[in-house]
């Protein structure tokens, strides 16, 4: 045996080398180490239950549908009846209602409801 092993065998069986103290440091350590074991293991536990619990969760959540649009294809009108209104028949369609034609930038006219709603009442988008 190397010296250095001796002398430690001697320390520790020697009663006066403090061989109290060494067993009283080592059975903390392995303490410690058995508490940290214990409280990785129980992180697994958790990690585990909480994946378990998402997974079920996710599949007792309804998927959200997405809607089928149905196409519609809208009928061509025959060009003959296309016609084209003036500024005065336009603003004749609104009666009782503030209206206002506004001319654009490029030859483009649009129309300017200045109450609250009545856009929403008389236009609809496609």
């Amino acid at each position: 045996m190397k010296p250095e092993k001796q002398n430690l065998i001697r320390d520790l069986l020697d009663e006066d080398s403090g061989r109290e103290a060494t067993l009283l440091a080592g059975g903390q350590i392995l303490r410690r180490r058995r508490q940290w074991r214990a409280v990785r293991q129980g992180a697994r536990v958790l990690t585990v239950v909480a994946l378990v619990a998402v997974l079920i969760l996710k599949k007792e959540t309804p998927q959200p549908v997405a809607p089928r649009m149905a196409s519609v294809v809208p009928k061509a009108a025959p060009v003959s009846q296309v016609q084209a209104l003036s500024d005065d028949e336009l603003l004749a369609l609104f009666p009782d209602t503030p209206v206002a034609l506004a001319s654009l930038p490029g030859g483009k006219k649009r129309l300017i409801f200045p109450r609250r709603g009545d856009e929403e009442k008389f236009i609809t988008r496609l």
